[in-house]
């Protein structure tokens, strides 16, 4: 059929090249930056809604599964808080001095987009900081909690995690000097291609979603078994995943049921998701990394080096998704070096000590041990009677 077929190829391009007209027009000083880029932005945005209801990807996201009164409330919020920091950059910026090392010699237009790439590797750095460390994950998971996708999912999120993501890249990008206008056009784009991102919209761009980070991308970051989603964090470009190593293209594709948060239980209501993330409930791994390393401790104390470097080892497997328990972990290994006077244990653990405080949130591999007997970055089989652990948490 000619309009579904127009809808899945041209939608994409043909929007945002719209969208990126205006914006230029209005970096060209040809129309007024207020209320022209909201304009741009709010329509952009309920034209892919239109287009979905029209050819949604998956039939049952159309319908509200008791998320739409929260999720409008998170897209009032959120469009509310990209307004103010974009009218408070160009206050800010109008106190820093006037030299800077930004290009200012460059066209508009380029500009924007080196403000893109800039806020676009700040939003990737702090996007996998968000998946790692875990006061930061209770905030995002809200954005992970969304049992379907659909074009409003882009703002499903907690304010303060909508500011730990995109604060350092913005501040980078005005310390560095770009002109509020510039950053200002960027962030127009941007909330349209949030929208296309989450969107249930049967759309292709062919091979550019290897470089853009469009909804055929993006699903994979949204899929239910947390293990296999520490893929595809960029938000606008996929530049970042695929220097590090986290870009996933597959034929195959997601659908519902297949989304959303696999232990955690998201309440319905705005303010309910506001609380939660500071409401803390009990980790059976964390109660178990707590049971090992308690062990362990008291094996050292009557002695016994051989069961408390054990117990230290299952210890540290349950603790690399969180920097705090893997920190401890290490601690425990370095305490257990000068009871057995071992200095090549030691100057091992010194090492990975500080490696497990800064480097926790990129990567750590699965089952390793973390005694220094054993390669940091060895990938080993998860003990049997830890699997459980490793399963039934995330």
């Amino acid at each position: 059929m000619l309009r579904s077929r127009l809808i899945r190829y041209a939608a994409y391009p043909a929007l945002m090249g719209a969208v990126l007209a205006g914006t230029a027009a209005v970096l060209a000083d040809g129309l007024p930056a207020w209320p022209t880029l909201a304009i741009l932005a709010t329509a952009g945005i309920a034209m892919v809604a239109l287009l979905e209801w029209l050819q949604p990807y998956e039939p049952s996201w159309r319908h509200s599964q008791g998320d739409l009164k929260a999720d409008l409330m998170h897209g009032a919020v959120n469009f509310g808080l990209l307004a103010g920091t974009a009218y408070g950059l160009h206050a800010f910026r109008g106190l820093l001095p006037a030299g800077s090392l930004w290009p200012t010699q460059w066209p508009l237009i380029g500009q924007m987009l080196l403000a893109g790439l800039v806020i676009d590797l700040g939003l990737y750095a702090m996007h996998r900081f968000s998946h790692r460390v875990r006061w930061a994950w209770k905030l995002h998971a809200i954005h992970h909690s969304a049992e379907r996708l659909y074009w409003l999912n882009g703002e499903r999120r907690h304010p303060l995690s909508a500011l730990l993501m995109a604060g350092p890249g913005l501040g980078l990008t005005v310390a560095l000097g770009a002109p509020p206008l510039v950053i200002s056009a960027w962030l127009t784009l941007m909330s349209v291609q949030l929208a296309f991102q989450h969107a249930n919209l049967d759309y292709r761009v062919g091979p550019l979603r290897r470089w853009l980070g469009v909804a055929e991308v993006h699903r994979w970051h949204h899929k239910r078994d947390y293990e296999d989603a520490q893929v595809n964090f960029g938000e606008f470009f996929m530049i970042w995943d695929r220097l590090c190593g986290t870009f996933l293209d597959r034929p195959e594709t997601l659908r519902a049921g297949e989304v959303g948060l696999r232990e955690e239980t998201m309440p319905a209501s705005y303010w309910a998701q506001m609380c939660w993330p500071f409401n803390e409930a009990p980790d059976q791994r964390d109660t178990a990394f707590a049971q090992y390393l308690w062990q362990g401790d008291q094996a050292l104390q009557q002695g016994d080096l051989t069961t408390a470097y054990k117990r230290y080892e299952l210890a540290h497997v349950l603790s690399q998704h969180r920097t705090r328990l893997h920190v401890r972990s290490h601690w425990a290994f370095a305490r257990w070096a000068w009871q057995a006077h071992d200095m090549r244990e030691m100057a091992g653990q010194l090492l990975r000590l500080m490696a497990a405080a800064t480097l926790t949130w990129v990567w750590m591999p699965k089952g390793n041990t973390g005694g220094a007997r054993v390669n940091a970055l060895r990938t080993m089989p998860i003990p049997s009677e830890l699997r459980n652990y490793m399963e039934n948490t995330r």
